[in-house]
This record gives structure tokens, sequence and C-alpha cells, in this order.
């Protein structure tokens, strides 16, 4: 991912050297696919490109966990706990309340290499859209949008009515990438691999690496 143009400049004019950021922000929104979060937070936090993983969980993605997953799940922590991580990995994960705006990522000068919401809710997507910060999770969305940091929003959603249409616009143009979540019917045979094919696609776009990388498309044999 490139550095925004004034920093570019500044650091070939001063000759000083830039650390590379390895902070990823994900974010749970309540649409239906919590197992595409569980599975993301395995994936990213086992990234050998990511030191931090900072977590935003919603109130209402904890309501569809415990209906998809796991009824024992009630907080965040719980949510981590549910996606199975060897304890060198839960350490990366970074809890953040859905409710805490003075989080280190709801300000732009808390450098991450953007944010992914996996799932992205309409709710969430007419939120980010319209600069509506609700709360955590939109308002790091917004500052990875106003500071030109990659976002990338796994909308669960369809049919889409022309208000979800005219939302996907909107948060085009305001600089993130709408990746609904759809499967490779080309590359996988089960729902699991359909979900690390669509992860490994949502890495491409943060520019991060995971160790899954079997479903590339090689060009017909």
């Amino acid at each position: 991912m490139g550095l925004n143009r004034s920093l570019r400049y500044h650091l070939i004019e001063t000759g000083e050297v830039l650390e590379r950021v390895r902070e990823l922000i994900l974010g749970v929104s309540g649409a239906s696919g919590s197992r595409l979060a569980l599975r993301a937070l395995v994936l990213f936090t086992t990234s050998p490109e990511i030191d931090v993983l900072h977590l935003v969980v919603s109130r209402r993605a904890l309501l569809v966990a415990r209906d998809e997953t796991s009824r024992g799940i009630k907080t965040a922590a719980d949510f981590v706990a549910a996606a199975g991580l060897a304890p060198e990995f839960a350490s990366r994960v970074r809890i953040h309340p859905s409710e805490a705006i003075d989080a280190p990522i709801a300000s732009g000068s808390y450098r991450t290499l953007g944010m992914a919401v996996l799932p992205c809710s309409a709710g969430t997507l007419a939120s980010i859209a319209n600069g509506l910060s609700r709360g955590l999770l939109q308002r790091a969305a917004d500052v990875c949008l106003k500071e030109r940091r990659r976002l990338v929003l796994g909308l669960r959603e369809t049919p889409l009515s022309l208000v979800h249409a005219e939302n996907i616009l909107r948060a085009t143009q305001a600089g993130a990438v709408v990746a609904p979540v759809v499967p490779a019917f080309y590359a996988v045979a089960t729902l699991d691999e359909a979900i690390d094919a669509y992860l490994l696609r949502v890495a491409d776009l943060l520019s991060v690496s995971i160790e899954t990388e079997s479903y590339r498309w090689k060009g017909a044999p």
C-alpha cells in the first residue's frame, strides 16, 4: 500500500526512514457471516506481516455469532476464544469495545495498514458511506477513508435495492473497496474453502500475505 503523497515527499526531502506499519483493523458487524469473521481472525493473526490486529465487534454481531456458531459467545473476548487461536497468536489481538470512540484507531494519527469489515451489513455500509460514525467500527472506517488507507467492506446482502446500490457508489467514491462475499466457484468445493478463497482476495486488497495460497487461478489445464 503506497504512502500518501505529502508524506512520501517529506521522507524523500528529509531522508527519514519510515518503519513499516504492521497493524490492521478488523470490524465485525451484525450481518450473517460469523464464520467468515472467525476465520479472518485466524488468518490475519497468523500472517507474518501483522503484529497487532485491532478488533471491534458490534453488539449485533455478537447476537448473530450466538445463533450461527456458539451460544456461549456473549462478549468480544468470547468471540476471539471461539476462533481457537494459539496463545502466541491470540496475544496479537487488541479488543476495543464498540462504544470506545477514544480508542487509538479512532484517530487518524494512529497509523494502521487499513481495515476490513467482515461481514459488513447493509446498515454499516450506509453509515460508512454517509459519514455517520455511530460507534467505533464506523469511526475507524471513517478514519481509514479520510487518511486514504485501504478499507474493504465484505458486504453481506442480496438482492440489492437502489438504496444499497447508491451506498455502494458513495462508499466507492469515498475510497472504500466494496467486496461482496461471493464464492469462487471455480476454485472451491466446500464452504470452508470458499471462505478461505474469499479472505485471500481480501488480504490481497489490503496488501497483506496470509497462509492460504492454494486458491489462486493459475489458468486452465
